[in-house]
Order: C-alpha cells, then sequence, then structure tokens
C-alpha cells in the first residue's frame, strides 16, 4: 500500500493500482524509445511487478507504533518477502522473462539485508534467476536495459502517487530530491525532473510520450475518525475508491 498522510485521513493506493500507472506511461513511450527485443514481456513485468501485493493490499495492516496503515516503506520484511515470492510465482506462470525481470527488481530492494527471511528470498531468487537465464539463454546486457526501464516507471509512478498533487518542488516527497535517473537507453547520464505544474499536470524535462498521458489515479481517502471508530479494515472496505484524472508531459 502507498500511503499519503493528511490532517485527517489517509490517502491510500494499492500497489497493483500504482503498476498500471506504470504500465500506462510505458505505453506512451516514442516508439524509438521502446527495446527492440521482448518489449511485451517487458510490458508485462511493469504491468504485474507488484501483483504479490493485491491479497494483502485488500485488508491493510496497522502500525501502532506510528499510528497510521502499513505502507510499502515500512512494511515488515518477513511478509514481504512471502508476498515478493508469491507474485513473482504468478508472473512465472504466464512469462518467464517478466518474471526474471520481477525477480531482480525484489531482489535489489532486500540484498543488502541481514533479516534471515531477506537471505533466504534473496538465495532463492538468485536461484530462479539463474534457471531462467539458463533456460532463455539471456542476453545480460539487453536483461540490465529492460530492468533500467522497469525501475524507471516504478519510480515515475511513485512519484505520481507519493506527492500531494501540485506540491511545490522544494516539498516533494524525499525519495525524488535528486530526480529519477532515466534509462540509458532514453539518455547517458541524464536526470528526469518532474514538475507539478498544476494539482493535475506533471511536467518533465525530456520529451518522452508520443502525447500526454492521461494517469486514472485510483484511491481511497480513508478518515482517520472511521478508523478510529471501526478500526483500519472496515474503514478501509467501507470507503470508495475515487479516480483522479492526471496528465503527465
Amino acid at each position: 500500500m502507498i500511503i499519503r498522510e493528511q490532517n485527517d485521513a489517509f490517502i491510500m493506493i494499492k500497489q497493483h493500482d500504482h503498476a498500471q500507472i506504470s504500465k500506462r506511461l510505458y505505453q506512451q513511450l516514442h516508439n524509438h524509445l521502446l527495446p527492440e527485443e521482448d518489449s511485451s514481456s517487458l510490458e508485462y513485468a511493469i504491468a504485474q511487478h507488484d501483483c504479490g501485493w493485491i491479497p494483502f493490499d485488500e485488508a491493510p495492516f496497522w502500525n501502532d507504533q506510528q499510528q497510521s496503515p502499513f505502507s510499502f516503506t515500512n512494511y515488515p520484511t518477513e511478509p514481504k518477502t512471502v508476498l515478493y515470492e508469491y507474485g513473482i510465482n504468478m508472473v512465472e506462470e504466464n512469462d518467464l522473462y517478466a518474471a526474471l525481470l520481477c525477480s531482480e527488481h525484489y531482489t535489489r530492494f532486500l540484498n543488502n539485508s541481514s533479516n534471515a527471511s531477506a537471505t533466504g528470498f534473496v538465495e532463492r531468487e538468485r536461484a530462479r534467476q539463474e534457471r531462467i537465464k539458463d533456460q532463455l539463454n539471456t542476453k545480460e546486457d539487453v536483461f540490465l536495459k529492460h530492468y533500467e526501464i522497469l525501475q524507471f516507471f516504478d519510480n515515475l509512478s511513485l512519484y505520481i502517487c507519493l506527492n500531494e498533487p501540485g506540491v511545490a518542488k522544494e516539498d516533494e516527497h524525499y525519495f525524488f530530491k535528486k530526480g529519477i535517473k532515466l534509462p540509458q537507453i532514453f539518455a547517458d547520464n541524464r536526470i528526469l525532473t518532474p514538475n507539478w505544474k498544476t494539482d493535475k499536470t506533471i511536467e518533465l524535462n525530456k520529451d518522452l510520450f508520443t502525447s500526454p498521458a492521461t494517469i486514472p489515479l485510483k484511491q481511497k481517502i480513508v478518515s482517520k475518525q472511521n478508523i478510529k471508530d471501526k478500526g483500519l479494515q472496515k474503514a478501509y472496505s467501507n470507503t470508495n475508491t475515487e479516480v483522479v484524472l492526471l496528465y503527465v508531459s
């Protein structure tokens, strides 16, 4: 779950809905920026990279220490490795190469963790990656280029989801204080600097898309009072999902 806290409510965005924003942005890329190989598998990986969160985001957990719902940034490692592995398994059932990309994506999050669940997860995923690479005879240079693209669209979607619409540059989420690194095949050693021009429009400092991308952001605004009265899970399930249209160019 992606969480933004407001004075009297929490903005809650499902991880899989965030991934659909990543996919929509990827689909708007100029043709000359699209990879020549395995582009359909890359698109599938981008769209499904957070599918393991789907059942977990239906019943969000409460962080009693911080008095807020757990988000993807502070979710406990032990259940996080379970949902990561579950998601990669789901992707592998449909597309081996997409599963390889998702596996790389998740292992990089936990690669330096000393937590026993994390180290076990990384070990199992490295074995999976070797098996898939051998099976597909994967070209390492192409794979790393594709991984950079997956990582980029994950980050660009997170920029949209984690920031309050219309936020001033100096008040953006700390993840993006230095911008977003562009994939090497888009621009060597360049940084993308998104900027909220209004509460509906985001302007980029590089021409990436064939036309302005229309982004339907699905979210729930869950009242803190409802959480106090009913508990998080009931308050969340009883809150309607709203769709906010945003524009990226």
